[in-house]
């Protein structure tokens, strides 16, 4: 069932019309657009209440129904990180490839676009990275945003409540109640969505402006060309997991439009886990696979950031071999992974990139000053690789598509079509 609002348009329509406009206005209005910064303000406030706790909760249940089926989980779980490193090993493949083939970095200004943000990290900590994991206080994992730690303990709690099945039902129940809230709560949010999209393109355009892009034209040509191509191979996946491309597209058609707007996958969680739901994808696979994908399996993210290596070891005419490229690789997989939960993450793996190839970290103000019309592409990117990765479990898992939430009637007709051909 598509969350729409009442009137003659559906939400998706409504969105794409809030980007036209948004875009519109920050163009031709930028005083005005300026002024429309609280709205999404709002929205992102509004969907940061729900999202902490919809990944505690959704992740806990859909443990417990996995653990209760005796060994799906781990196998699930196991093959679908086997597919993270490899679509993030092509995906890091794929930016250096397009760099070297359109090298747009050659003969580029050596102009810095912006400042390097406040209290940038110097690099990814794995010992703390890995003692984060587990959390010392759940409230203030859930209090600071922090999804790793949270997700953690989902599994933990999820499995435990497997563990002592049969005394595990009354506190079940609740979290599913309490589940199926959130998702009414994140409908109501989502319906003030084109409003938010709107305010938020119309006051990057008016801050940004559009001369910007110009001196980096050509990188964002590739970047998006790139993202793309990812996309396209991402699209096979879902048809060789015996899904409807098309029918997938439009079941998640809401979360990538909020995706490539906002620019951020956090705000896209709740509408995407809904809408997989919906789409009949089992609790149990959306609710663990789909929280590992938002932070693991960011191929956008991962294609930009080797594009960008690439392209700024061209402006500093770094001669290339094959260990260097290697290196890139590698170093790419690697750190987009760690550095999901530090602030200015990407800008942190690219400058600890370019410190390993013998570049200056500074090297990175060169693209800075446009990396939000980077970002809303692999954004979208990331939110859709997730979509196709909880396809991927759904394959392996063997478990079958089915109606969610209750809504069998409603859905009767979409799990037909997301079995036909695309």
């Amino acid at each position: 069932m598509t969350i729409q609002r009442k009137g003659v348009f559906s939400v998706p329509v409504q969105m794409i019309a809030g980007l036209v406009l948004g875009a519109l206005f920050g163009i031709l209005a930028p005083g005005f657009a300026t002024k429309l910064s609280f709205l999404s303000a709002i929205f992102a406030h509004a969907i940061k209440m729900v999202v902490m706790p919809l990944i505690l909760l959704s992740v806990t249940v859909g443990v417990f129904r996995a653990g209760i089926q005796r060994g799906h989980l781990g196998r699930t779980a196991m093959l679908s990180i086997a597919f993270f490193i490899a679509a993030t090993f092509i995906a890091a493949s794929l930016g250096l490839g397009l760099n070297y083939l359109f090298h747009p970095g050659v003969g580029a200004s050596m102009t810095e676009t912006a400042s390097m943000p406040k209290n940038l990290a110097g690099g990814v900590d794995w010992m703390q990275f890995v003692v984060d994991l587990v959390p010392a206080n759940i409230v203030s994992a859930l209090a600071s945003g922090n999804s790793v730690p949270v997700l953690v303990f989902g599994v933990l709690l999820g499995s435990a409540l497997a563990a002592v099945q049969d005394k595990a039902g009354p506190l079940v129940a609740v979290l599913d109640s309490m589940l199926a809230a959130l998702f009414k709560l994140t409908e109501w949010v989502v319906a003030f969505s084109p409003v938010a999209i709107f305010a938020t393109l119309a006051g990057l355009l008016a801050s940004k402006g559009v001369s910007a892009l110009m001196p980096l034209l050509k990188l964002l040509g590739v970047a998006y060309l790139g993202m793309a191509i990812l996309a396209i191979l991402l699209t096979l996946v879902v048809k060789a997991s015996g899904l409807s491309a098309r029918a997938v597209f439009k079941h998640v058609s809401e979360p990538l439009i909020l995706a490539f707007t906002t620019r951020s996958s956090e705000i896209t969680f709740p509408l995407h886990l809904k809408k997989l739901t919906e789409m009949g994808v089992p609790q149990s696979v959306a609710s663990t696979i789909l929280p590992l994908s938002y932070i693991f399996n960011r191929d956008g993210a991962v294609l930009y950031t080797a594009l960008a290596v690439g392209y700024l070891a061209d402006v500093y005419h770094l001669t290339w071999s094959w260990p260097l490229v290697f290196t890139i690789i590698v170093l790419t997989t690697i750190m987009i992974d760690g550095a999901a939960n530090v602030p200015s993450g990407a800008v942190v793996a690219i400058t600890v990139i370019l410190a390993a190839i013998g570049l200056p970290a500074e090297a990175v103000l060169l693209i800075l000053g446009i990396d939000a019309f980077f970002d809303m592409g692999r954004t979208a990117l990331n939110v859709y690789a997730s979509t196709v990765a909880t396809a991927f479990a759904l394959r392996v898992s063997g478990q079958p598509l089915q109606p969610a939430l209750g809504e069998r009637s409603d859905r009767a007709r979409g799990l037909a079509s997301l079995r036909g051909n695309a």
